[in-house]
């Protein structure tokens, strides 16, 4: 095991990311279709500065979280951008987040 070398003042150095909080992803923008059911799903989204217009939904599906009674409806959605984007929607807290493309869910 390394030994730490004390700072100029005798403290001992602080480990490489220690106190630091993580990171969190800030929500994503996303503008909806409002229908009878309130948000159902995406017509434009915010990434990156720009505003990327939804040409189609190719698919949507619903996930449950492994622990509590956490659900979102993600929606694989197609750009302007010519690229293909999932949009998960937070059943409970109404938030929006990019997920990580799944393509065996292609």
């Amino acid at each position: 095991m390394p030994i730490q070398k004390p700072d100029s003042d005798g403290r001992d150095a602080p480990k490489a990311g220690a106190g630091k909080p993580a990171k969190k992803a800030a929500p994503l923008v996303v503008h909806s279709y409002s229908g009878f059911k309130g948000e159902e799903r995406p017509r434009a989204f915010e990434l990156d500065g720009r505003r990327l217009t939804v040409l189609s939904v190719k698919k949507t599906w619903q996930e449950e979280a492994e622990h509590g009674r956490r659900r979102k409806t993600i929606f694989r959605v197609y750009a302007h951008d010519g690229r293909s984007y999932d949009l998960a929607r937070d059943a409970n807290t109404g938030e929006w987040t990019l997920e990580p493309f799944a393509r065996d869910r292609a």
